[in-house]
């Protein structure tokens, strides 16, 4: 409540009214003296008492008129606020209304209203006006200064209306409501200026601040009603998005009280246990939710007595309880219980979480599986059985116990893959895989390694029982047909025998002999069986070969290899016909090795192809480097092999890359052996006319040793002849090869080449070429290879008509 005005604003009321009683008292004094008493005279000093007598009947007056004041302010507040105790908007707006209403009347107001000033600006809450149809003028554009004023002057105030920019008003009364809320409210009364004015009542100011605080009453009620439905409203929406969330979710929950009784199911929980949701409600949990063992059929009980941490799962666990269901039927399930406490820490019961993990068990269970196993034929896939392999190579050491390792590859499946499809193929794996498991004993393994490539371990058997049983197999395979469509198939098979005994070093040793015995019966003919004993000179030289399989391609990437460089010089006076490459590699500590090491691991296993593009490459930057340089480039010579010449993609890369290197074709010859071009000589001579259309040049590299008809020299664009070594080194001593060398000179001339002798080891070599009219020569006795990187080139090279 405001408090009561003080002096300071009801000294008018006493002083109007104890000067109206002293004047009264006063003229009574002298109307009773002059005319009842006939006293001539009237001395000052008699005027001391009726004036006491008429100040303190003022006073009393002034007193009672106060009062008179506050009771009308009080009459009139009850009358107006009367029934409106309703939390509703609307009648808050009715009470609002008829509040201002009657407060412009009693303040002989022509208007009177309510503001709040928010962050956004000033907001008119309630409006009465004496004329609504005249112009307003507390209005939200003008009640700036309202606001700022009614915030700094918290007790009602009368202020002109210029000092509030309102010259339309001529006296403005304001208030600032008492309410707790963040944003000032201010209500304000204001009477226009042509009407005749009255003085401000401190009495009837005072029933602005009672309806000031009446109002911030009612509006921060309204507030806090707010702020509650707005509670209601979020607590209401969290409710049923709870519930929501509940019926949903795929996994089961359950509420159970401090007694153990069930006061929440979720229609999950109820499809998990096959019972209604109202059967769950209110019903002990051991009886609902019944939990076994998996392993031992131990009943297990959700609940255990002291059950601590807020939040773990109970019983044997996720991957070995199960629950038991009302129809008999076991379900795996994963239990999770968390205790509900409140803030002080009392419990107030659980929530369990009940999820059926059958899924997850069986996509599990099917990702070891075929971890583990091969999709297609259904066999142990190379992991597995290399697993296997280290186990029985454990036990072998361990106890002695022989077993035997049988590495089995189709033969021709490739045929079969690529002219019948894929669909073929693999059905014919899966009835090879088929036929060998029904013949293997119950304690073998068979496992399909990759591809047309399967896997035996034979345990507890020696190697006479394994090899004896390879070759049964083998002759099983031998004698299937495979059928596919119209077609007929004979199937054979090559085996790789090896030992697994204590001898054995390693898992990854025996499958390389295994393997390394398997190709070498591949070789051998086919459809045989070959046991890899260390004694085996050709075996040993295989498993060195398979060596490089792997080595070869980590020498190009870590930059291995190199290349040299040995000329092709004139027998007589003249330049050298070119200089060509020869490819060199060094080991891990930096020596040599020998070309026939590596080179037929390389023809063997298919890895040319891949050493033929590094020499290519490096060439060509060599001879770039050179061109920056401004040197004279030299001719070179590069050797292509068959595996490269027979390649789809090798002549389309080397045509692209003599091309884009900017090099002269006639700088570039390449070396193609006999037996390469026989070979495919349609496709040979195609690929050597388009680089024959850039300029380049080519020699016949070991003419000779294929004993091919010289007729197809007609049909190939070759410039150079060269004579296979093998011919040229004997020629002091054997006349046959003396003739043989004399009839490959004379052809070549007759066709228009350049002979070139190979393997020219001494002078006296030389002297029996130039005998003979060869021009050129090559060979330790004429000049010792060279790094690439050491010959400059320092003079023409030859050009070739």
């Amino acid at each position: 409540m405001q408090k009561h005005p003080d002096w300071r604003d009801t000294w008018p009321i006493y002083l109007r009214y104890t000067a109206l009683a002293v004047a009264i008292v006063a003229v009574l004094a002298v109307v009773q003296v002059r005319f009842v008493y006939a006293v001539e005279g009237f001395p000052p000093q008699l005027f001391v008492i009726p004036s006491a007598v008429g100040l303190l009947f003022g006073i009393m007056l002034a007193r009672i008129r106060v009062l008179a004041s506050h009771t009308h302010v009080l009459r009139a507040f009850a009358a107006v606020t009367a029934g409106t105790r309703e939390p509703e908007a609307e009648d808050d707006a009715r009470a609002f209304h008829r509040l201002l209403e009657a407060a412009a009347g009693e303040l002989d107001s022509d208007e009177i209203a309510l503001f709040r000033q928010g962050d956004t600006g000033i907001e008119r809450l309630a409006h009465w006006a004496r004329d609504p149809q005249r112009p307003a003028c507390l209005i939200e554009e003008r009640a700036t200064a309202l606001c700022t004023r009614g915030v700094v002057e918290p007790v009602p105030r009368s202020v002109p209306g210029q000092e509030l920019e309102l010259p339309a008003a001529g006296r403005v009364d304001l208030v600032r409501v008492p309410i707790d809320l963040p944003e000032p409210v201010v209500l304000a009364a204001c009477r226009r200026g042509h009407r005749t004015r009255r003085p401000p009542d401190p009495v009837v100011r005072g029933f602005l601040g009672l309806c000031a605080e009446w109002l911030g009453m009612r509006l921060e009620r309204r507030h806090q009603q707010a702020i509650i439905e707005e509670q209601r409203a979020r607590h209401a929406r969290e409710q049923r998005r709870a519930q929501t969330t509940l019926a949903s979710i795929g996994d089961g929950v359950l509420t159970v009280d401090t007694t153990g009784r069930i006061d929440y199911a979720n229609p999950m929980a109820a499809r998990l246990l096959h019972q209604p949701v109202e059967e769950l409600t209110e019903q002990p949990l051991e009886r609902v939710l019944q939990l076994e063992d998996e392993n031992t059929g131990r009943p297990l009980d959700p609940l255990p007595p002291g059950a601590g941490p807020p939040a773990s799962e109970r019983g044997a666990g996720a991957d070995e309880q199960v629950l038991r269901r009302s129809d008999g039927t076991r379900l795996p399930v994963q239990l999770t219980v968390t205790p509900v406490q409140d803030t002080d820490g009392t419990a107030r019961g659980h929530v369990i979480v009940l999820r059926d993990v059958s899924e997850v068990r069986d996509a599990l269970q099917h990702m070891a599986y075929y971890s583990s196993h091969d999709d297609l034929t259904g066999l142990i896939n190379r992991r597995r059985f290399e697993r296997l392999i280290e186990d029985a190579l454990h036990g072998a050491r361990r106890d002695g116990r022989p077993h035997v390792l049988c590495y089995l590859d189709l033969d021709q499946f490739k045929l079969i893959n690529d002219t019948r499809g894929h669909q073929a193929g693999d059905e014919m794996l899966r009835q090879i895989a088929g036929m060998l498991r029904s013949i293997m004993r119950p304690q073998d393994h068979l496992a399909r390694l990759g591809g047309d490539e399967f896997g035996i371990l034979m345990q507890d058997c020696d190697i006479e029982q394994g090899s004896q049983m390879a070759v049964g197999i083998a002759s099983e395979i031998a004698g299937m047909r495979f059928f596919w469509e119209d077609n007929v198939f004979a199937l054979s098979a090559s085996l790789g025998v090896v030992p697994v005994d204590g001898e054995s070093e390693s898992t990854q040793q025996l499958l390389r002999h295994a393997d390394t015995a398997c190709y070498a019966a591949k070789d051998s003919g086919r459809n045989q069986v070959r046991v890899y004993t260390p004694q085996d000179v050709d075996l040993a030289d295989r498993a060195g070969e398979m060596h490089w399989v792997s080595r070869i391609p980590q020498a190009i990437e870590r930059g291995e290899f190199e290349l040299w460089a040995q000329p092709v010089l004139a027998l007589g006076d003249g330049p050298p016909a070119y200089q060509e490459l020869l490819l060199r590699l060094r080991d891990e500590h930096g020596n040599p090795v020998p070309p026939g090491t590596f080179i037929p691991a390389a023809e063997r296993y298919d890895l040319m192809c891949q050493l033929d593009r590094w020499v290519v490459e490096t060439a060509l930057e060599w001879m770039q480097d050179c061109q920056a340089r401004g040197a004279e480039l030299p001719v070179i010579g590069i050797n292509i092999s068959g595996t490269a010449l027979n390649s789809e993609a090798f002549p389309e890369f080397l045509l692209e890359r003599v091309r884009s290197a900017g090099i002269p074709g006639h700088r570039l010859c390449f070396e193609i052996t006999e037996t390469a071009a026989v070979g495919n000589l349609t496709r040979t001579a195609r690929f050597m006319q388009e680089l024959r259309g850039e300029g380049c040049l080519f020699a016949l590299d070991d003419f000779g040793s294929g004993l091919s008809s010289f007729a197809y020299l007609k049909n190939l664009p070759v410039d150079f002849l060269k004579v296979d070594g093998s011919f040229v080194k004997d020629i002091e001593h054997d006349p046959i090869d003396l003739a043989m060398v004399r009839a490959i000179h004379d052809i070549s001339g007759i066709v228009g080449l350049t002979t070139i002798a190979e393997h020219v080891e001494n002078e006296h070599i030389g002297n029996h070429l130039r005998a003979m009219g060869i021009p050129y020569g090559q060979g330790y006795g004429l000049a010792m290879p060279a790094p690439l990187a050491a010959c400059t080139p320092t003079q023409a090279p030859a050009s070739v008509e």
